[in-house]
């Protein structure tokens, strides 16, 4: 048993499972309880089992020092690992690590997160791993936001990595990356110990005079806390335990019996967070320093460690030597440190920290500071040296209110909308001119949570903006995506158009470009307008202002009809270059560009494959919780799209009502309408058609009521008009019907074609089947005018009417092409309704509706081969001849191995 664990046998179980099994664990527990014996204990069991560990300590001087956490993560990596990381993310590490240089501009926020997923990954696949992470509760925000980004992603096989937390009871403390942690998770808390095990604690640190009688007196005097009882135990006299009034009483008594020198030398140790011995000498001469660190080491309390770094011997001592010292000597040790360290960073935090009144030498130290800390990718350090910064401000009302808002800015960016809010309240109250009233409604409708009061808040502030001025065209344009969204489509188009005017006359570019989309947007929502005259300026636009290839990349991807043969690469390029240029704050909108195209172009088992790629790209990391819903819902609906499609409705259907029920989306006709949509389809894939009608006739009522025409190129009039077709809804279809000839009137000559197909199957229902399939006919030998998809549709529907008409050979032939083209796709339940279909026929079943594989699969089974004797007969899976034997049941109307054999001796 490992000292200090006496008692913890329930601990060690979770723990040595652990890391023989991988997973993660979090040891919760009160100072001085023993999460760090427990840690000590989880490397010895980690090395046992071959891991290599990789172990963060941070202490509480540690926080304000960005990715402090991740230097000593990565000082743990084999020696080199960094160099198969691609050059952005290898370079933002250096950065982040001060091993290099800032380039000009910030590091993209995902550079340094993705580094570390890729790092884990490349070392679990090596070799198993085992994280160790002490006092979560000290750890720097930035090394918490990307140690807690790569936990959710890495790429690895789950035993691989073991994950151990340890930290103190609080509900708030990084709770972040605690729910990041790989299953199977447990969480455990660390109770005081019995007194027994505090006894054996005692006889094993301190000598075998601490008998039980003798050291009963110490356990319960102690809690059952064993930090506590050996400082109890070392400051009784004899065995006479004299108990103080609280911990930090003993611990203050343990420092006042250090010298003068060492408790100097401790105090500069403990307000610096880590310090080497380099460092000191700078500050305290050699025949002072030397003697005081022996003190310390003699006495318990603090030890030179690798790289003579001064290390104490437990996280409570540095606290308690810190709150010993007076506030004139800690303001003393931070100002020495300002003038010592070399970090910019580290020297602004230490000369705030020095002062009792404003200072703008301070305040502009702590400003300068937090650019570079935004340069090194810790937005939210950086965000904190700002609020310092606007405290820091003497006199200037003015300047103190741009750094507040400086930091609302950065909070935001780094996605932390709650500290966010706070910063912006603090500081809200120094806006006293009109335009900086509106300057703070910016921020708040920036921040709100859903579309009622970010639209609440941007009427306030279009009342205080002047005309003309550069906050009156931002909020120009961001009343039009509001309104937008709302499905207010003509004032959208009429804000978005004065937006558009007014930020090219106070040369506002970015505002003029986020204008120009919402006015291109509305006007393909609504069918108004030149949708394409203002792609056109988009693009000049973003030439001259030297804009970033993936904005037009996502333009002529998004936004191009669905057989433009140049929109797959487009997307394509956009995202090999924001990987190239480490812009991955911009695969979001590209990813989904890319999924929607392929969809379009029914090629799903590369949307799938797109899906994951995002997934491990984090092209979803930086989905934000704002009032536009669109960073969160973009993944929601790239992740629809592709498993409705690709067959998996359960989870389509959970995930589409889950997002098409938030609040947000509730508030939003645009991402509702979306959701709706893609509900149908859910529904109307699984042959559900009064679950499909329900979503689908609120979207027709969304329409009507808005007057918009189109949604994003989505044919749900087609989901529409099916539903109501096998229910015998006509008034539903011929809304439907209304619904796409608008669609194609606005543009989308695919939406046409899907009318007059759905036309002709209600032409058909209402008796008139010649006509119908005339009407059929003439679509399906229009090839090109549909995605491959909707043709198969077509082939579907024209087979339906055939089998209507009575024409049975016809029918077969069609309908089995249509599941024939479906299965190609990658399309299995729309496959399955054309067998089924086929199966109603009446005619019998050949061996000619199977595929080759599926043919030498039946041979095999009927011969009486098991699934594992075919699998390996013709090298492929299990699952995938149990797949085969699925689709061969189904298209020959067999029920077993037996009706297969039957049936194939029959047709030979």
């Amino acid at each position: 048993m490992n000292e200090g664990l006496f008692g913890r046998e329930d601990a060690v179980t979770v723990v040595r499972d652990l890391m023989e099994r991988g997973g993660g664990a979090v040891a919760v527990g009160d100072p001085g309880v023993g999460k760090s014996s427990l840690m000590k204990a989880a490397t010895q069991l980690a090395r046992r089992q071959g891991r290599r560990v990789l172990s963060v300590t941070p202490t509480q001087f540690e926080q304000g020092l960005p990715f402090a956490g991740l230097a000593e993560l990565m000082s743990r990596f084999p020696e080199g690992a960094e160099r198969e990381l691609p050059g952005p993310q290898r370079h933002a590490l250096a950065v982040a690590l001060q091993r290099a240089e800032p380039t000009e501009g910030e590091v993209d926020a995902l550079a340094v997160p993705l580094a570390v997923r890729g790092l884990l990954t490349q070392l679990c696949e090596s070799e198993p791993v085992a994280l160790l992470i002490d006092d979560l509760q000290w750890l720097d925000q930035a090394s918490i936001g990307s140690l807690g980004f790569a936990l959710r992603g890495v790429f690895a096989e789950p035993h691989r990595l073991s994950v151990l937390v340890a930290t103190r009871p609080d509900p708030d403390t990084g709770t972040d990356l605690i729910r990041c942690l790989a299953e199977p998770r447990h969480e455990f808390v660390l109770r005081p110990l019995a007194d027994w095990a505090i006894g054996q604690l005692l006889r094993a640190r301190l000598g075998p005079r601490w008998t039980p009688p003798m050291s009963a007196g110490v356990a319960r005097a102690s809690g059952g806390n064993p930090f506590l009882a050996l400082e109890i135990a070392r400051a009784s006299d004899h065995g006479r335990v004299q108990v103080p009034p609280s911990l930090t009483e003993l611990l203050r008594e343990r420092v006042a019996q250090l010298t003068e020198d060492t408790r100097e030398v401790l105090l500069l140790a403990s307000a610096a967070g880590r310090l080497t011995v380099t460092q000191v000498r700078g500050i305290v001469e050699e025949a002072r320093l030397l003697p005081a660190l022996e003190a310390a080491a003699d006495a318990g309390v603090a030890t030179v460690g690798a790289g003579s770094v001064i290390g104490f011997t437990h996280p409570l001592l540095a606290s308690a030597v810190y709150d010993a010292a007076t506030p004139a000597e800690r303001r003393r040790a931070h100002r020495v440190l300002a003038e010592t360290l070399e970090d910019l960073v580290e020297r602004a935090r230490h000369r705030s920290r020095s002062i009792t009144v404003p200072d703008e030498v301070v305040a502009a130290d702590l400003e300068r500071a937090a650019e570079l800390s935004r340069s090194r990718g810790a937005q939210q350090l950086a965000g904190e040296l700002l609020e310092g910064a606007a405290l820091a401000t003497p006199s200037d009302m003015d300047a103190s209110l741009g750094r507040w808002l400086r930091a609302v800015d950065t909070y935001s960016d780094a996605g932390d909308a709650v500290t966010a809010r706070a910063a912006l309240c603090k500081g809200s109250g120094l806006a006293t001119s009109p335009e900086q009233q509106a300057e703070v409604l910016i921020r708040r409708i920036r921040l709100a949570e859903d579309i009622p009061a970010a639209r609440s808040l941007a009427e306030q502030a279009f009342q205080l903006a002047p005309t003309g001025s550069e906050a009156h065209a931002e909020l120009l344009c961001t009343l039009a995506a509001i309104c937008r969204m709302q499905g207010d489509g003509t004032r959208a188009l009429e804000l978005a158009r004065t937006a558009v005017t007014e930020a090219a006359a106070v040369k506002r570019l970015d505002v003029q470009l986020n204008a120009l989309m919402e006015q291109l947007s509305a006007e393909l929502l609504w069918g108004a307008g030149r949708p394409q005259q203002s792609l056109r300026d988009i693009e000049q636009l973003a030439g001259t202002a030297n804009l970033p290839a993936t904005l037009l990349a996502f333009l002529r991807s998004f936004f191009m009809p669905w057989n433009d043969p140049a929109a797959e690469k487009h997307a394509r390029d956009g995202i090999a270059w924001a990987v190239d240029a480490g812009r991955y704050g911009d695969l979001s909108m590209l990813y989904i560009s890319l999924i929607l195209v392929l969809i379009r172009l029914s090629k799903v088992r590369e949307a799938q494959a797109a899906l994951q790629e995002a997934a491990r790209s984090g092209a979803w990391a930086a989905a934000t919780r704002d009032w536009s819903a669109a960073s969160s819902s973009q993944e929601d609906m790239a992740y629809i799209l592709v498993t409705a499609y690709a067959g998996d409705l359960d989870l389509a259907r959970e995930r589409a009502r889950h997002a098409a029920a938030r609040p947000q989306i509730q508030a939003s006709t645009y991402w509702r309408g979306g959701f709706l949509a893609q509900l149908g389809f859910v529904e109307t894939s699984a042959r559900n058609w009064q679950a499909a009608l329900e979503p689908l006739r609120e979207l027709a009522e969304i329409f009507a009521s808005t007057e918009m025409v189109d949604l994003e190129a989505l044919l749900w009039g087609v989901d529409y008009a099916d539903a109501a077709l096998q229910v015998g809804a006509s008034e539903d279809v011929e809304a439907a019907i209304s619904i796409l000839r608008r669609q194609g009137s606005a543009g989308r000559p695919e939406a046409t074609v899907a009318a007059d197909r759905c036309q002709a199957m209600l032409t058909a229902a209402r008796g008139n089947v010649d006509d119908a399939l005339s009407a059929l006919r003439e679509i399906t030998e229009q090839p090109g005018s549909e995605c491959p998809f909707e043709a198969a549709r077509s082939r579907l529907a024209l087979g339906q009417v055939y089998r209507r008409a009575g024409y049975k050979g016809m029918a077969s032939q069609t309908l089995k092409a249509a599941a024939g083209a479906f299965e190609e796709l990658g399309i299995p339940r729309w496959a399955e309704r054309a067998w089924d279909e086929a199966g109603r026929v009446g005619l019998h079943p050949t061996l000619g509706a199977l595929t080759a594989t599926e043919h030498r699969v039946a041979e095999l089974v009927a011969s009486g081969r098991s699934n594992q004797e075919t699998a390996a007969e013709l090298f492929m899976s299990v699952k995938t001849v149990e797949a085969n034997l699925t689709r061969i049941y189904r298209k020959l109307s067999v029920r077993s191995r037996t009706e297969l054999a039957n049936h194939l001796n029959t047709a030979t």
